[in-house]
């Protein structure tokens, strides 16, 4: 695997890291939903990474009005039609990609085209639901005369609607080889998480924002990495603020297999709220 990919995956799963049992799932009290005008996410950090790593503002009703990735390496105008995207506007000194969102008759993201400046769709995303639950994410790049197919994140919920297993499927295109990574998610708490929306989001593309789609409701304590390439697990502990979000996270990894199988590390990330 890329290095970068992952790096990429180790911070993911430092921040990230969730749990369920396979076999007994448990169902938690369930805690006022993400982004409630009560729990605003300001921030998330990371040790010897950009800050802050995201930041949001959002309006006065408590909708995100601006959206800011690894220091302003990505940062965005979100734009609303009522209460739902209309488009993120990429506000970049030199990235002017605009992201629009198309609905299906039903209210739910069907799919957000990526156009560049010139107003031309370079990038598809299309989101497949099962009722509220989000099934799958299929990305289209475009070649030549049409699109190819770049990338599927699939996802498989527990019965308290925590995601349980994410793959994450790369297909064979001139600049990327194929692969497979699958991250499984176990020992949920019962408080809340504000930071699934990464779960969507990979380090070099745009931030996506999907409002009314939870990935997690809770916070997981175990991530199993495998697939193409090196495995690891991570095992998590956090803190709390008045209101249940996290304050922090701390983990524990261990690489499981590859070339640096049984080696150990640290990882961290810190949250603030409005």
């Amino acid at each position: 695997m890329p290095d970068r990919i992952l790096m990429f995956m180790l911070v993911l799963g430092s921040i990230l890291c969730s749990s369920c049992d396979k076999d007994n799932p448990v169902t938690p009290q369930p805690p006022p939903p993400p982004q409630s005008p009560a729990v605003l996410l300001k921030e998330i950090n990371v040790p010897n990474l950009p800050s802050p790593y995201y930041h949001f503002d959002y309006t006065d009703s408590g909708m995100i009005d601006k959206a800011l990735y690894a220091s302003g390496l990505r940062s965005y105008d979100v734009i609303f039609t009522g209460n739902k995207i209309a488009e993120m506007k990429s506000t970049h000194v030199i990235n002017k990609d605009r992201l629009k969102y198309v609905y299906d008759n039903g209210g739910k993201i069907a799919v957000i085209e990526y156009n560049d400046e010139n107003g031309v769709v370079y990038k598809r995303a299309f989101l497949s639901f099962q009722g509220e639950r989000l099934q799958e994410i299929e990305w289209e790049r475009k070649e030549n005369a049409g699109f190819a197919l770049e990338r599927t994140l699939s996802f498989i919920y527990q019965s308290d609607g925590n995601v349980l297993e994410i793959t994450d499927h790369r297909h064979p295109l001139a600049n990327q080889d194929e692969a497979t990574y699958v991250s499984s998610y176990e020992e949920y708490d019962n408080k809340l998480n504000v930071d699934g929306f990464m779960l969507a989001h990979e380090n070099n593309d745009h931030l996506l924002l999907l409002p009314g789609v939870v990935f997690q409701k809770n916070n997981p304590a175990k991530l199993i990495f495998t697939g193409t390439g090196n495995h690891y697990t991570i095992d998590s502990t956090y803190t709390y603020n008045d209101k249940n979000a996290p304050l922090s996270k701390m983990g524990d990894a261990i690489f499981t297999a590859g070339p640096a199988t049984g080696q150990k590390f640290k990882t961290s990330a810190s949250f603030s709220y409005y």
